[in-house]
């Protein structure tokens, strides 16, 4: 295959501090130069002028199990189709299920697929609103620890979900067990929060959960308006979740179908907690709305007041910092095979919605123009984004 130039772009690479008019060289499926005014007599052209240049993104959240429930998403519908290069999947199965996701979901799928074990072993199989963790024996400490050890390349943690649908008369004992496992395995705790699959179950107060999580840890789903979210009765942080931050812990977005809340991101915001990454949850139930993809949301963010480098960087450095996969993808390396996306940033109006179609006006759009991985170029799907 020719190689590939892309030319007159803005290439926004936060992990790289560098913003500006460069070009890219890609030969043989790896970055060879990135500069100005670069030439190749070889190579096809992708001109980028007016467009925005960014290391590949990465969403950390979604549910990507095809086939499984009502839930499971093909990886290249929210990835190389939505101009995104990784996607990860957040537990949607325990171990006993999860050599059939690598060897039918991941291993076939054009962009990269890296995944979360669920504690339970369960996983989705049963949907979120189920005691997937009440019974002891649905988590098997042994049986987790093998399947990491056999698929450490694509496992980045382990999802448990801190709800109290989930839980049931469990209570904390499988945060507990949780923990043992991440400490023993040297892997990340990824938390739900808020109680959105159940009106009739009560959430472990987040103050518990938090005190179950050491540096690296990420909580998903920081806009929730659900029970058992950051805020307090009053709409404050409680004081543990500014401990929690400054001690390590992350916070991610998790839009999803329930849990990005306009009401609640701009109270967490006003009052100094930012995110450290930004994901859809996406699945099959919110690709037309309110999610649609990757960069919609991270236009979302925009509306709510960051700069257009802090989203990528939410989506590129911060995000492979999430995974603990900083030296493998979240920047545009020499050397390295090509792993890029190209946006197109659109200065026009827009109604963005969250979970509870609350609606925000909204100024900038994001739509993904291209996704490069190696040799490959992946033009995204058609879809009726807002």
């Amino acid at each position: 295959m020719a190689d590939l130039l892309i030319k007159n772009g803005r290439v926004l690479d936060p992990a790289a501090e560098r913003d500006g008019r460069f070009d890219i060289l890609i030969r043989d499926g790896l970055v060879e130069a990135v500069g100005p005014d670069l030439s190749s007599a070889d190579a096809k052209i992708i001109d980028a002028k007016n467009l925005i240049v960014v290391p590949g993104l990465i969403d950390v959240h979604l549910h990507l199990m095809t086939g499984l429930g009502a839930f499971g998403a093909d990886p290249d519908v929210f990835g190389v189709g939505s101009g995104v290069t990784t996607v990860v999947d957040a537990g949607s199965t325990g171990h006993s299920l999860f050599p059939i996701f690598r060897r039918h979901i991941a291993e076939p799928a054009r962009t990269r697929v890296l995944a979360y074990v669920n504690l339970s072993t369960l996983g989705s199989v049963a949907g979120p609103g189920y005691s997937t963790l009440e019974d002891p024996r649905l988590i098997d400490e042994a049986k987790i620890e093998a399947a990491v050890e056999k698929n450490r390349d694509i496992i980045v943690g382990i999802k448990v979900m801190a709800t109290g649908a989930a839980l049931g008369k469990a209570g904390l004992e499988p945060l507990r067990r949780a923990r043992r496992l991440g400490d023993n395995l040297h892997l990340p705790l990824l938390v739900h929060i808020g109680e959105s699959w159940s009106n009739t179950a009560e959430p472990p107060p987040v103050v518990n959960v938090l005190s179950y999580l050491k540096p690296g840890d990420i909580v998903t789903h920081m806009f929730t308006v659900h029970r058992g979210g950051l805020l307090d009765p009053n709409g404050k942080l409680w004081p543990e979740v500014g401990d929690a931050r400054a001690a390590g812990v992350l916070f991610d977005v998790g839009h999803g179908l329930h849990n990005l809340n306009f009401d609640v991101a701009r109270r967490v915001l006003d009052q100094g907690l930012t995110p450290d990454g930004v994901s859809t949850d996406g699945h099959r139930g919110n690709r037309a709305g309110p999610v649609f993809d990757l960069p919609t949301t991270m236009a979302k963010l925009l509306a709510l007041g960051f700069s257009l480098p802090e989203v990528v960087k939410m989506a590129t450095a911060n995000a492979a910092r999430l995974l603990g996969r900083g030296e493998e993808m979240g920047s545009i390396r020499v050397g390295a095979p090509a792993d890029i996306s190209i946006l197109r940033h659109e200065e026009r109006e827009w109604q963005a919605r969250d979970s509870q179609s609350g609606t925000m006006r909204a100024t900038q759009a994001l739509v993904p123009a291209l996704a490069i991985r190696g040799e490959t170029v992946h033009a995204p799907l058609p879809l009726d984004r807002p």
